[in-house]
């Protein structure tokens, strides 16, 4: 395995873990006070570490995009769908995460849209990385 490949896993297992954390922080955490519903103190954290690795990810996918993406949907002679269907999540989850930090009208539904669509591309990676074709 290449070391684009190594990169490009641990990213994305690393920002999978840390926005599940995240999303545990934010919806399952809260506080009761006096004063209502509070997010939890480690929400904050998780959020900030979020927002920072993930571009790493991000730049993990620009490495594949040429080199993977693009040549395997052009060559291969069967086209996974996991692929396919990852590529399109990726992209939109990307843009859904930008506009959950920018848009702050529509903040939660874009939160939670943002938080479908990384359940749905988890999934949709595990089956993809896990059901690697053996060359």
């Amino acid at each position: 395995m290449s070391k684009v490949y190594k990169f490009i896993h641990l990213s994305a297992y690393l920002t999978i873990v840390h926005g599940f954390i995240y999303g545990l922080y934010k919806y399952a955490f809260q506080l009761e006070t006096e004063y209502g519903v509070r997010p939890h103190p480690q929400q904050e954290f998780w959020q900030a570490s979020h927002i920072i690795l993930s571009p790493i990810f991000i730049f993990g996918l620009g490495l594949l995009w040429k080199d993977h993406i693009i040549k395997m949907f052009k060559q291969s002679a069967a086209k996974r769908k996991s692929g396919i269907s990852l590529s399109i999540f990726a992209l939109v989850m990307c843009i859904s995460g930008y506009l959950v930090q920018t848009i702050y009208q529509y903040k939660s539904e874009l939160g939670l849209i943002h938080s479908v669509l990384a359940g749905t591309f988890t999934i949709l990676y595990l089956i993809h990385h896990l059901l690697t074709r053996k060359a």
